[in-house]
């Protein structure tokens, strides 16, 4: 409720200085200031103002065609018609359609007036650049949306040390798949979220590169898809308990140590000696200890995999403003 009362009262005083400002220079059409400037105040700097950039451009290039058409056939509906055959197809070719609505309104001014003159084109232009730059000013300022994107990754976190105290307890045969699917929806829905906040947090910024949380999610979306993947394998149920034990021993302590921080080091190293430790193990007897072994072997190699897709991710963006690592 805050975000949007706070986004509405941007809007309002924008659109209200907009026509504040049109108004004591003169120019006509006042009130074309204000919902330029209100359409024109985007969900992040960056959107804001590479929007704005792209209006001014198109906006400028459709009103000097317009005036030449219209200087040409003279201002006749037809002629209107003409120019809007030739502004919409083009922008959408050169994917610049946010240019359409305030450079149609524009050019309807002009044609309005019926007689060209230098004037009328300086009242548009003017009426542009002030409702794009109130715009650009009333976005300077943008609420810190840092700490929505640090509680989705808490929440990403917690839901991902769960599912893998659950397959913990699942590798042991001590509990049932049904709520794990759940966990998994949701660690979706959140990670999806995450990545969106992530993005939006990057985009309020023009110099500073805050990437770092768009690839972390995309680092956990990777790691859900392993975990999807892993979860499978319970399906049809694991060997007997003592067989599974050292792994889900381990499983818990990948649990244990789930954090934004940690670069997996000690883990894999874990990971390598339960590796010898199965490979000392007597080889199955019949063809379901066989088949029961393939699979816990499936898991064990997946559960490196995401170890192994953590302690890349820290090697190439672990940096040091979030994560104190040597």
């Amino acid at each position: 409720m805050k975000k949007l009362i706070y986004r509405a009262a941007k809007i309002s005083i924008g659109v209200i200085l907009s026509i504040i400002i049109s108004d004591s220079i003169g120019l006509k059409y006042s009130a074309t200031a204000g919902i330029i400037c209100m359409i024109s105040i985007l969900d992040t700097r960056v959107q804001t103002y590479v929007v704005g950039i792209k209006r001014i451009i198109t906006a400028t290039i459709a009103i000097v065609i317009a005036i030449i058409l219209f200087q040409t056939g003279g201002h006749d509906l037809i002629v209107l018609g003409i120019f809007l055959t030739l502004l919409i197809p083009s922008l959408t070719i050169f994917k610049v359609t946010e240019g359409l609505t305030v450079s149609t309104v524009l050019v309807t001014h002009i044609y309005n007036i019926e007689n060209f003159s230098w004037d009328i084109m300086f009242n548009e232009l003017a009426l542009l650049l002030i409702g794009i730059i109130v715009a650009w000013g009333m976005n300077f300022h943008m609420p810190n949306k840092e700490n929505q994107v640090r509680n989705l990754q808490l929440e990403s976190e917690d839901l991902i040390r769960k599912i893998l105290y659950n397959m913990k307890l699942q590798l042991i045969n001590q509990c049932s798949i049904e709520e794990q699917e759940d966990r998994l929806k949701s660690l979706d829905n959140i990670l999806t979220k995450g990545l969106t906040h992530a993005i939006n947090f990057n985009n309020d910024f023009i110099l500073k590169d805050n990437s770092y949380f768009i690839k972390y999610f995309q680092m956990r979306k990777q790691q859900y898809q392993i975990l999807v993947h892993m979860e499978k394998y319970f399906e049809k149920g694991f060997i007997r308990v003592e067989k599974a034990k050292q792994l889900s021993q381990f499983t818990e302590r990948l649990a244990d140590e789930l954090n934004e921080c940690n670069n997996g080091k000690e883990l894999l190293k874990k990971a390598n000696d339960l590796k010898k430790y199965y490979e000392n193990t007597p080889l199955p007897k019949t063809r379901e200890e066989f088949e029961n072994r393939a699979v816990l072997y499936q898991y064990f190699n997946d559960l490196i995999y995401l170890i192994e897709i953590k302690s890349k991710f820290m090697k190439e963006h672990g940096e040091i403003k979030y994560c104190n690592i040597g």
